[in-house]
């Protein structure tokens, strides 16, 4: 597998980092020293970090190092290292890195099982020429699974533009808290349009390169042809402080659009690339590696702002986001 192809990144919806520790087993006894097993899986995530994270300079590895064999005396399996992991990653974070993230084997199984029901984006019409689909968070990185995602999203906005003649669309990504960035960038097409719509930028010197990003209308072999709605239409785009990770990379497609703009609150901040890198038993570390950057090699640090800024409404009441979008859409008619 080409490394661009390793690189078409696995941002998944955000972690709690540090939960659940308790799930895992821990058997140890202090004074005895971790066994091989252990002492190679820790060293193993240990020198995927130092070799690659955005943030591993900023980290004393001697320290660390130290810290390390101190909290793994006494484990004797793989399973027991999760309270170490828990450390390392912590350490990752006090560093800078605030995106990284550990999932279990059993957990990334699930997540990459053709059987993953994913919730599906949602769709409805708001008067006044004006489509509306709501895009939701997609954790799973099995290629039917997103195929039927982006689908989705195709075939609702055809149901629309078949009913309507739309003039202008609301692309909701509030609470889009991540995940697998394709499927919703291949479903929202029609909107972004075709070539280039962002980038990955890496800055350390081990690996310096920046990677284009594109997507294309669905007539090749990479995303099923579903009949594409107009293009050139008037976007509002909405994002609030839960819009995370790949929902942030989903709302920088639609940057650089003059026929864009960006209604809500500020997104959560986790604009960095996750790569992923499977471990020797099947976990996977999620790694920041670089920065996003929309179609014009701009980053978003600490977050993205919206062009509109509007306050939460509580809830059983009038949408003022949505409202906000909607009156910026007509004035364009």
């Amino acid at each position: 597998m080409s490394y661009q192809k390793k690189l078409q990144m696995r941002l998944l919806v955000l972690p709690l980092f540090f939960a659940a520790s308790s799930l895992f087993a821990q058997t140890s006894t202090p004074d005895v020293q971790p066994s091989k097993e252990v002492v190679q899986y820790l060293n193993e995530f240990q020198h995927i970090i130092k070799q690659n994270a955005l943030y591993a300079d900023s980290i004393n590895w001697g320290q660390l190092s130290r810290e390390v064999t101190e909290k793994s005396r006494g484990l004797a399996t793989v399973e027991d290292c999760k309270p170490v992991i828990d450390h390392i990653l912590r350490t990752l974070r006090n560093a800078g890195d605030k995106h990284s993230f550990f999932i279990p084997k059993e957990k990334a199984t699930s997540q990459n099982s053709a059987s993953y029901e994913a919730k599906q984006a949602e769709s409805q019409y708001l008067g006044n020429d004006i489509g509306y689909l709501k895009i939701p968070a997609l954790s799973s990185m099995n290629s039917s699974v997103g195929q039927n995602f982006s689908q989705g999203i195709r075939r609702q906005m055809e149901a629309l533009e078949t009913q309507h003649n739309l003039t202008g669309w609301v692309v909701d990504l509030r609470h889009n808290t991540g995940g697998n960035m394709h499927p919703m960038i291949n479903g929202l097409q029609p909107l972004i349009g075709e070539g280039i719509y962002g980038y990955f930028i890496f800055p350390r010197r081990t690996i310096k390169k920046t990677i284009p990003l594109y997507v294309w209308s669905g007539k090749g072999k990479e995303q099923p042809a579903v009949k594409a709605a107009k293009t050139q239409q008037r976007v509002a785009v909405l994002i609030d402080s839960l819009t995370a990770s790949s929902g942030e990379m989903v709302a920088l497609s639609f940057k650089g659009r003059s026929n864009v703009k960006f209604f809500g609150q500020p997104s959560a901040g986790y604009t960095t690339t996750n790569q992923d890198f499977r471990l020797s038993d099947g976990a996977y570390l999620l790694l920041a590696t670089g920065y996003m950057a929309d179609k014009n090699r701009n980053t978003y640090l600490p977050n993205i702002a919206p062009d509109v800024v509007v306050e939460y409404a509580p809830a059983n009441t009038q949408d003022k986001t949505i409202e906000a979008a909607r009156k910026w859409l007509l004035e364009a008619k």
